[in-house]
């Protein structure tokens, strides 16, 4: 149950819901005991009624129970002996009946409007704190986790919780607090029969706690399975053109049928083993109620009579109250274990390090005044089983102003190289200086206000093309937001759509073609105003003359700025300031492009190739 209060710790905020929740309900549990418990002496005068009640031997005293219940059945007595009329005994009586189980009912749906906020609460907040560590989780963690995976904890995983805190908390709360009322009600009656009564009830509980603890297992396989369900629905979505180009599409529907199957006798087990619970309590209510009724009839046909017929009639009638709270429960309790099984593997990516973050002096910087230095960086990626460096002792100085391009073959580094300059990696070795401050040490917020990214995919988000280009702005400037578009040949086309800066572009921008998304993804940076403009392979996956129109843009883009850029084909960087050439991870050659190209066999080659 640790598990289950990490879960509701989520809620503090709303803990003053849960505090009048569990007032209501202790009041519900004492009405509905009280309405159960005042049929006793009815029932007694009913079915004595030409007996004499003999008054009470001895004072009253509050703490004897049998003092209680002499005094309680001589007064009522009394009191019906002195109405003319006993039908109007008997329809005061159902008057009171009706207004106790109306005060219950009220009391009961009380309880359950001050529990909703924090049952609700418990789990928004816990969405909040999930997507909050997202957002702050560095690249590392996305290259190394499957975005099916991810989407199933955020979604499948979390639903479940929901399920297992609304469908149980109101009955972890409520039932506890019945079930001890009743038990008092009961000892009230006949300690004898509620001590024999507590001896068998541990085997239900035994039994049931075995079921769960199989339950929390079987859960945790099932969300593992539909984990891996997601991610190859997410690969097969994300790769449709490769799989029709392939001719790939049994191969797919094999590989989803086998997770699928996998999943699907997962869920079958776990269906039938939770399917078990209830019917199993049920049975087992029936075996006690049956001892019970046996040692009962010991009890009222004895010499000593411990017990009336009444009293027992009112004594099964208080443990069936008893009964429904071990099944609600125990039901709960199967519920709480899947749910259980579920916050595991949240809190497992809860607990992934953000390795990126603030240092506790961190240095603002407004702006780059002098320029961008690499000294001696080597970089691996963690957790990737391997040891390889993807960089070796990368050295070279870019002042402001300059533009830099990055070029090799493909695998060489040139991206993970980029990727360290707005730190969505740190190097283990060597440090990357701004105006001569290592990168660690800037205010991670400042660094990036001072980049602007465009990379080869232009991705977009389903919103305006306002939206898009002025990304995170509340209320953007719609003059800068066009400037932005002019200089990123993007004004022309944005203005022939249906709607203009309005238009609503589809998720990644599915309504435009591959050269205005990428004129897009440049008059977001540009509205930025970066000192540092990176462009990765921003040509790279366009037509000709989408090529052409984002290259005219970019070039006037870089104008005046510091742009480190990396290109696949080469006769768009000519006119860099300096160019580098990198191969597995090391520069083998920089110099501008006429240098290069008189000194560089590989370079050469890539420049041949790349026309």
């Amino acid at each position: 149950m640790k598990t289950y209060f990490r879960i509701l710790a989520y809620g503090k905020a709303f803990y003053s819901y849960g505090g009048a929740a569990l007032f209501a309900i202790l009041l519900y549990s004492i009405l509905n005991v009280v309405s159960l418990f005042s049929i006793i002496p009815f029932l007694r005068i009913l079915f004595n009624q030409d007996a004499e009640v003999p008054a009470p031997e001895s004072a009253f005293s509050w703490t004897s129970p049998d003092s209680w219940k002499d005094h309680g059945y001589y007064e009522l007595h009394s009191y019906m002996q002195e109405q003319p009329d006993a039908f109007r005994v008997l329809l005061g009586f159902c008057l009171f009946l009706l207004v106790a189980f109306i005060l219950k009912s009220s009391v009961r749906y009380l309880s359950a409007y001050f529990i909703a906020p924090l049952e609700q609460g418990v789990i928004r907040q816990m969405r909040t704190h999930i997507f909050a560590h997202l957002t702050r989780l560095d690249l590392a963690f996305y290259t190394r986790k499957k975005k099916g995976e991810i989407m199933s904890l955020v979604i499948s995983d979390v639903q479940v919780v929901q399920e297992a805190v609304i469908g149980t908390l109101f009955s972890l709360l409520r039932d506890p607090v019945v079930m001890l009322l009743v038990l008092l009600s009961m000892l009230f009656i006949s300690w004898q029969l509620t001590l024999f009564t507590l001896i068998i009830l541990p085997i239900t509980g035994f039994l049931i706690n075995f079921i769960a603890k199989k339950l929390k297992r079987k859960a945790h396989k099932g969300q593992e399975a539909l984990g891996n369900l997601l991610s190859v629905l997410d690969e097969f979505i994300s790769g449709i053109r490769i799989v029709k180009a392939f001719q790939k599409e049994s191969f797919e529907e094999k590989k989803h049928e086998e997770q699928n199957q996998q999943y699907y006798e997962t869920m079958v087990s776990l269906r039938r083993q939770s399917s078990l619970a209830s019917p199993l309590t049920e049975i087992l209510s029936v075996l006690v109620i049956s001892c019970i009724i046996i040692y009962s009839g010991m009890l009222i046909l004895g010499d000593k009579g411990h017990l009336t017929a009444d009293q027992f009639i009112m004594f099964i009638v208080l443990f069936s109250q008893y009964i429904d709270p071990i099944r609600n429960i125990s039901t709960a309790l199967s519920k709480v274990q899947k749910g259980i099984a579920a916050f595991q593997r949240v809190e497992k990516l809860l607990d992934e390090a953000i390795t990126i973050q603030d240092q506790p002096q961190a240095q603002s910087l407004s702006t780059m005044k002098e320029g961008l230095a690499f000294d001696g960086v080597w970089f691996r990626y963690a957790n990737n089983g391997q040891n390889t460096d993807v960089l070796k002792d990368i050295s070279f100085e870019l002042p402001k102003g300059q533009t830099l391009a990055i070029v090799g073959p493909s695998g060489g580094g040139k991206s993970t190289l980029v990727d360290l300059i707005p730190r969505f990696y740190d190097p283990y070795r060597g440090s990357i200086r701004i105006d001569g401050i290592d990168t660690q040490n800037l205010s991670i917020k400042d660094l990036r206000r001072q980049v602007g990214y465009v990379t080869q995919e232009g991705v977009l988000f389903h919103d305006s093309v306002l939206a898009n280009i002025a990304y995170g702005e509340a209320n953007p400037n719609l003059d800068q937001v066009v400037e932005a578009a002019k200089i990123a040949n993007a004004h022309d086309f944005i203005t022939a759509l249906p709607q203009g800066y309005q238009t609503v572009i589809g998720e990644r921008g599915t309504m435009l073609s591959g050269g205005q998304r990428q004129r897009l993804a440049i008059a977001r940076a540009v509205f930025r105003d970066p000192a540092l403009l990176i462009l990765d392979e921003a040509t790279s996956n366009l037509d000709t003359e989408s090529e052409r129109l984002v290259q005219e843009a970019l070039e006037k883009v870089m104008k005046g700025r510091t742009a480190v850029v990396i290109a696949h084909r080469l006769s768009t960087v000519v006119g860099a300031d300096m160019i580098m050439l990198i191969e597995e991870g090391r520069i083998v050659a920089r110099g501008t492009h006429e240098e290069l190209l008189a000194q560089n066999e590989l370079y050469q080659k890539l420049y041949s190739m790349s026309k």
